[in-house]
């Protein structure tokens, strides 16, 4: 019945799905780290935002770190030695977490290390579902698979998040969460035995595009940004975060150039930047509601279970829908449902709640029902947008620039959030201009409503034959 159910399954696709998997569950520690922030660290909501900027930064280097394991190999491996390294790395900064971290620039440390294992990992168990399939059928079969073990993390660990932190403590979380690389480490024993490639090529040709030097270029420029970014961070230059970020968007607009970008391809990168990047409330929200209505880490914990299971639902029943309508068409309704449902969460601040005669945990659980699979869903006409601007013989680096391009606007998005909660001085000591904050965040929320006639635009022209990359015009 399980094979029926989910299809076959070789034990070579170990390491892939646990990957998935053990980022999913990763989220075991999102309780715990609401309040590490709130009471161990002391930070304000601007703080919090700050550090969120940093920690998305590393998302936007996957194209980096996938070069270097393509093309220079570790002890011999070019798969499994990554892998192990990004599980050390995750290790590392859990059980600095658990231990020893009791500052801001500590924890801001800790963090990096999990989130860039976590990315390491996930950039192999990309490469490892292409090397292990044996045909499309069941390259499909992985990428399917393993969107399951994601979820299947995710929803495993929902309310075990907030039992954790309230039983054990933030601490002992990140300990026993440390347990997840160590998973991810022990699945390497099952990977197929890696093959030795010969030599690259000195020359780059269309057969070899990391030929010709290439390969060496970008990891010296990812290595640089890495360095220009930390070094930016650990000596306190003013207006670091808004540098980091300009450089970014200039490397991605040179790699996008240097694939040959079109008018379809600027469109995409504009209106997923511009849904991605609009602020959000920020931690001052949750504080608030810890301090003022009471929600502790069990409730917080049973929010999240509820919004991961809603998550996989409604993808699943919006799927074809979101799908045979135009991209425009769902991101009009996402931003517009976005907008709405941020009231309630509003009303609750303002005391609906008490008008309607209901606690304030019924209220939240109701938001929580209807709001949660809209992240889920806004993700899937984005990922289409991308597929149909895409280029031939291009398709592969046009989605690793943009999948960068949305994780940086989520950065981006932490930067303006950063800017509203100074602006609004919403602080743990004084939570009064949080309801004007959460009101102009729902506000903005509608700009990117001014990119779709660009893509209405777009949707109702002829259709063109898609421009073919590396040919002669």
């Amino acid at each position: 019945m399980v094979r029926a159910l989910i299809g076959s399954v070789r034990p070579a696709w170990a390491p892939i799905l646990t990957t998935y998997f053990c980022y999913g569950a990763s989220t075991a520690t999102a309780v715990a780290d609401v309040y590490f922030q709130k009471e161990a660290l002391g930070l304000q909501p601007a703080e919090a935002a700050a550090i969120a900027f940093w920690l998305g930064l590393p998302w936007s280097m996957k194209m980096v770190v996938g070069v270097a394991s393509d093309v220079f190999p570790i002890a011999g491996s070019r798969r499994l030695s990554y892998l192990l390294l990004g599980s050390a790395a995750s290790l590392a900064g859990y059980l600095l977490l658990a231990t020893v971290v009791g500052t801001r620039g500590a924890y801001l440390g800790a963090m990096l290390l999990v989130t860039v294992g976590f990315m390491v990992q996930d950039v192999v168990a990309d490469a490892l579902s292409v090397e292990t399939a044996r045909d499309d059928e069941e390259l499909g079969q992985i990428q399917a698979l393993g969107r399951v073990a994601l979820l299947a993390g995710s929803i495993s660990v929902g309310y075990l998040s907030g039992w954790l932190a309230a039983t054990v403590g933030p601490r002992a979380t990140f300990g026993l969460a440390a347990v997840l690389p160590l998973l991810v480490a022990a699945s390497a024993l099952l990977a197929p035995r890696e093959v030795a490639r010969p030599p690259r090529p000195t020359g780059a040709g269309p057969a070899d595009p990391l030929g010709g030097g290439r390969a060496r270029r970008v990891l010296v420029v990812g290595l640089a940004y890495a360095a220009l970014g930390a070094a930016l961070q650990v000596l306190a230059v003013p207006y670091a975060q808004e540098i980091v970020l300009i450089v970014s968007l200039a490397l991605l607009g040179a790699l996008l150039r240097e694939v040959g970008i079109s008018r379809e391809v600027a469109l995409a990168g504009v209106v997923i930047f511009l849904f991605r990047a609009t602020p959000v409330v920020g931690q001052g929200y949750t504080f608030w509601a810890i301090d003022r209505l009471g929600f502790d880490e069990r409730f917080l914990g049973l929010l999240a279970q509820v919004g991961a299971v809603l998550s996989l639902v409604g993808l699943l029943v919006f799927r074809r829908v979101i799908v045979r309508r135009p991209v425009s068409f769902t991101l009009f309704w996402v931003v517009i449902a976005g907008t709405l449902l941020a009231l309630p969460n509003i009303g609750l601040f303002y005391g609906l709640h008490e008008w309607l005669g209901v606690s304030a945990r019924t209220l939240a659980l109701i938001d929580t029902t209807i709001s949660a699979p809209l992240s889920q869903l806004a993700m899937v006409p984005m990922l289409i947008l991308i597929a149909r601007a895409a280029p031939r013989g291009a398709e592969a680096t046009v989605f690793a620039t943009m999948a960068s391009l949305m994780n940086l606007a989520l950065s981006a998005s932490q930067l303006f959030t950063q800017y509203l909660n100074d602006l609004f001085a919403v602080t743990q000591q004084d939570y009064s201009n949080l309801g004007r904050l959460m009101i102009t965040v729902a506000l903005l929320g509608l700009l990117p409503l001014l990119a779709l006639p660009l893509l209405w635009r777009q949707e109702r022209a002829p259709a063109a034959p898609a421009p073919a990359v590396g040919r002669p015009a």
